[in-house]
């Protein structure tokens, strides 16, 4: 079936052989920890769910039917906090998947070699302090000591394996709190065998955490992004740095990467930031995001999600057919943009407002 759209004088047509190369998949909405900046604070009616072994099945076929070839381990919890993570992470590595996981590192001790063993393409670890004390303020019920027994277990498992996998990066999620922590992590990232640290301004809900409404706080922030740069040619360790100020060069992470959001129970959603109804604020604009489900793969499959309910807002992000709410003059007085259900150019759903497609925030992708 063919799926076209009219577009002024043009006529644009999705190539029959689009389909999605990514799936994150989210194992769980639990989380062991309790930590200060955690999105899942603002979230309406998050339930508690795992994801079951016969949904996961079912997923998974369907992502080798569609053409999927990279699965990201995500979501609005912690994966392995389900209890059959280790057996899912078997099934997706035997059916030939590149595997990331993004995790908290609360398990790394105890599954560090199986992790090896299975061969685990990628592992993104949170880490939002250096110092002992502000890290077990930050991440309430995790301690850093425990992360670096757990990453030197890794770091000694590959070795013994002769194995470069999983590659391990870091994700610093800077608010401001850890502004001075962050050359510290640099030290911490190679000491221990990471291979990149990816900085990410905070995607503030209560106004109290949040550096980038604050002009005194980047200020601050650039000048540790500036010693950061200088660590990074003595040490060579890769880092990303997010964007300070809204960019006029926009990219939406899940369409460049053609991806698709799972949640536990088995709807698809265009991402992890439309995943569940919160709230948030950007830049100090508060605004009410309403989940966007695009279909049940329960009733329908990856591709029938992919070409149809999706297909029109795929080709609007891809080709950025939307307004730029973050910088607009008019962001403090516009009722519009105070929620993610249309913008002023008529699109609904509205991404016109993501910190992820303004690359403020790294997406865990």
């Amino acid at each position: 079936m063919k799926v076209a759209f009219r577009y002024g004088d043009w006529r644009l047509e999705l190539d029959e052989g689009s389909h999605p190369r990514t799936l994150m998949l989210e194992l769980s909405t639990g989380c062991n920890y309790d930590c200060l900046h955690c999105f899942r604070k603002a979230a309406r009616d998050l339930k508690p769910c795992h994801m079951t072994p016969n949904t996961f099945e079912r997923v998974v076929e369907d992502a080798v039917r569609a053409g999927v070839r990279r699965i990201v381990l995500s979501g609005w919890g912690e994966p392995t906090s389900n209890p059959g993570f280790m057996e899912m992470l078997r099934r997706l590595k035997a059916m030939g998947f590149q595997v990331a996981l993004n995790t908290n590192g609360s398990t790394l001790e105890e599954c560090a070699e199986e992790l090896v063993r299975l061969g685990l393409d990628e592992l993104y670890v949170s880490l939002e302090a250096y110092d002992v004390r502000l890290y077990s303020l930050v991440r309430r019920g995790g301690t850093l000591q425990g992360l670096s027994r757990g990453l030197r277990r890794l770091l000694r498992a590959k070795v013994e394996a002769s194995s470069p996998r999983p590659e391990v990066r870091a994700i610093f999620t800077v608010t401001r709190l850890n502004l001075s922590e962050m050359t510290g992590a640099l030290e911490f990232a190679r000491e221990l065998g990471l291979s990149e640290v990816r900085f990410s301004n905070f995607i503030d809900f209560d106004g109290e955490l949040d550096c980038l409404s604050d002009e005194g706080c980047v200020r601050r922030l650039r000048e540790e992004l500036d010693r950061v740069s200088l660590k990074v040619l003595e040490m060579g360790i890769r880092v990303a740095q997010p964007n300070l100020a809204p960019s006029t060069s926009r990219s939406c992470p899940f369409v460049s990467n053609r991806a698709l959001f799972v949640r536990c129970d088995g709807k698809v959603t265009p991402c992890i930031y439309y995943a569940r109804s919160w709230r948030t604020r950007v830049l100090g604009v508060s605004r009410r995001i309403r989940e966007v489900v695009l279909g049940d793969l329960g009733r329908e499959s990856l591709m029938d999600v992919w070409r149809n309910s999706y297909a029109r807002m795929l080709m609007r992000l891809y080709f950025l057919r939307l307004p730029s709410c973050l910088d607009c003059s008019l962001v403090n007085y516009c009722l519009i943009t105070r929620s993610n259900e249309s913008d002023c150019w008529g699109n609904r759903p509205s991404c016109a407002h993501c910190p992820y497609l303004h690359g403020l925030s790294f997406c865990p992708l």
